[in-house]
């Protein structure tokens, strides 16, 4: 029999992928800066809820995320918490003055990091929170048990950061929002303006699927 809490959390997700138009219109949180993440998104990552971004780690894309998210808030005065699963974000590829309001958390295993993700989004002090779990063992990201992402997402949902988690195939559950990019491409060989590369990206919405209660209880 699951916990009420993961049945509450579970229909809402449910509710959120069946009318999607509904989920939508719904507050943006956080816009991306990137184009195509945010018209899929319907104007930006949402506040109070987890959204999955599947990259590989070699695209680049994934990285134009964090830069594009660095650019959004810093033009906002907001802070943002970057969770590095396995210490592969790069900075010199980012302008230095968009990593001011940056706080860096450099992890050596995925427990350390969901550790770390459950601190910074309970925080309250940050607009969003990335969780970047590419380049991490697959096999250990499976083992991880479905509590530790209800715990997160109730953890996100009680406040109002945007969470996002990025992996290289899609991993997380009862996820409401997850969205693929595409267009690979290195950002560190890359001539063009960050915003050129970022208006180059393509999203694809997957339907994530979402487990009913009645599903979870079984």
């Amino acid at each position: 029999m699951s916990a009420p809490s993961q049945t509450v959390s579970a229909l809402r997700s449910l509710l959120a992928v069946r009318f999607p138009e509904k989920a939508r219109k719904a507050p943006c949180g956080v816009p991306a800066g990137v184009p195509a993440l945010d018209d899929a998104l319907g104007g930006g990552l949402p506040s109070g809820l987890l959204t999955e971004l599947v990259s590989p780690v070699a695209s680049g894309g994934g990285q134009t995320v964090v830069a594009g998210l660095l650019a959004s808030t810093q033009a906002s005065r907001q802070r943002v918490a970057l969770i590095d699963g396995s210490d592969g974000f790069a900075p010199e590829a980012v302008p230095g003055d968009l990593l001011r309001h940056l706080v860096w958390v450099r992890c050596r295993s995925p427990e350390q990091a969901f550790a770390a993700a459950d601190i910074l989004v309970r925080d309250g002090n940050y607009a969003a929170v990335v969780l970047d779990l590419r380049g991490c063992a697959e096999r250990a990201l499976r083992r991880t048990p479905a509590s530790t992402w209800y715990r997160l997402q109730r953890a996100a949902e009680s406040g109002t950061v945007a969470f996002l988690v990025q992996t290289e195939s899609p991993m997380v559950p009862a996820v409401p929002w997850r969205l693929v990019l595409g267009t690979p491409f290195s950002l560190a060989d890359s001539d063009e303006p960050r915003a050129d590369v970022a208006g180059r990206l393509a999203v694809r919405a997957d339907r994530a699927h979402v487990q009913a209660p009645e599903e979870m209880a079984g």
